[in-house]
């Protein structure tokens, strides 16, 4: 049974045990007992058209009384129906649809990204996102985003994405358009070959953009290829890194996918990165990222998840080698973070916010679980200190290599 059926055969369930009625409107899904027409809660997620949206809120009408058993049922009802939802949404992605607006989980909080174009320069393996080659029109981006500072105000970083968003030519007036809207503080991801053009960087800069986070998944050259599916781009990436260090102003995030590959190569790429930064003179302003498959990449490209326990060693040293060499690790968050135990000491990497654990299915056994919705953890992590800072692993990991490398610190839960 799929978890999309299971989901749907729970939610079923539960609303006829307790007598209740679930209709859907504009805002989300409304309540009721089944026998009355007077509204006993309002469930919703976020704005309208996000995909990866958060959990679903519920909210009680004001004076609205409930039995032991329905609040227990609400929370159950919430966690089915999200893992439903969710089952839909990944179908329609799997099916190449996609919104240009999107929410995920952040190390601060949760982080709304933009895609202005889906085509690219490389094709990554492991990338979740449509291939279509299309561009979003410009119009679309604007009036997302126009909803984004209603819904949510302009506060926080907005994260531009791709596709590769340098290869849209709309790109910097996008930017220009958001300041006007009230939105300060910008992220582009890009792979950084189409930025080793003079010219690009310095536009994204005089438009507002101050971050940069670059996907480098290999400093070696036939596996850079390997692992972006391209040939012959790795110093044209090389070059567009140097470009971002010289940059004055500029704040770099270098995105690792820890992969089978390159697994073993952590240590070297962080002295690769610590040499390109001290060619040049002053203190240069770069970070290391490191990033898991997604719950997306592990379902559709599961021969390029790796079983944590190969990745534990090396992490380990690259961390090591971080602290000697002087670069920040990002603190570990959100959907694709490796999960705080495989660290030697996890209170360096823990981020400051917690995180709803309404997807987290806790169990030693996954071997049965014919569906990769939702997050995996051992019942053990339950007692562990970091464990509402941490989502465990998708579960379709759990499925593939069980959960055996995970082993939660003792200490008090935070």
């Amino acid at each position: 049974m799929s978890v999309r059926t299971e989901a749907a055969a729970r939610l079923g369930a539960l609303l006829g045990r307790l007598d209740w009625k679930l209709r859907r409107d504009r805002s989300g899904f409304v309540l009721s007992r089944a026998r009355e027409r007077r509204e006993l809660a309002r469930l919703t997620a976020g704005a309208a058209g996000l995909t990866h949206a958060p959990p679903l809120d519920a909210r009680l009408r004001p004076g609205a009384a409930l039995r032991r058993e329905e609040k227990a049922g609400l929370e159950e009802l919430r966690r089915q129906l999200g893992l439903l939802l969710e089952s839909l949404g990944r179908g329609q992605r799997s099916r190449g649809a996609a919104a240009a607006l999107e929410s995920h989980e952040g190390v601060v909080h949760r982080d709304f990204l933009v895609r202005t174009t889906f085509a690219c320069n490389q094709r990554c393996p492991f990338c979740f996102v449509p291939r279509s080659g299309r561009r979003v029109e410009p119009a679309r981006v604007l009036s997302e985003l126009k909803a984004l500072a209603r819904s949510r105000g302009t506060r926080g970083t907005l994260t531009v994405s791709g596709g590769e968003p340098t290869l849209d030519p709309a790109l910097p007036g996008l930017l220009r358009a958001a300041r006007r809207l009230g939105f300060r503080s910008f992220m582009v991801q890009t792979n950084a070959v189409a930025l080793a053009r003079p010219g690009l960087l310095e536009k994204l800069v005089a438009a507002g953009a101050r971050g940069f986070m670059v996907s480098l998944h290999s400093h070696i050259p036939r596996r850079y290829d390997r692992l972006t599916g391209s040939r012959g781009l790795y110093p044209k990436a090389a070059a567009g890194l140097r470009r971002l260090l010289a940059a004055r102003g500029v704040d770099l995030t270098v995105n690792v996918v820890v992969t089978p590959l390159n697994c073993g190569d952590l240590p070297g790429l962080v002295d690769f990165l610590a040499d390109l930064r001290d060619e040049g003179p002053g203190r240069r302003r770069l970070t290391l990222h490191l990033s898991m498959l997604n719950e997306v990449g592990h379902e559709r490209t599961p021969r390029w998840a790796v079983d944590l326990a190969r990745v534990i060693a090396p992490l380990r040293e690259a961390v090591r080698r971080c602290r000697k060499r002087r670069i920040p690790i990002s603190r570990v968050g959100g959907e694709s973070a490796f999960p705080l135990c495989l660290f030697e000491q996890p209170a360096r990497h823990a981020v400051r916010r917690t995180f709803g654990q309404d997807r987290v299915r806790y169990a030693e056994d996954f071997s049965g679980d014919s569906g990769g919705i939702g997050r995996a953890k051992r019942p053990a992590c339950r007692s562990c200190r970091f464990d509402r800072r941490c989502l465990g692993v998708p579960a379709a990991y759990a499925r593939r290599f069980g959960l055996a490398a995970l082993r939660p610190p003792e200490g008090r839960r935070s």
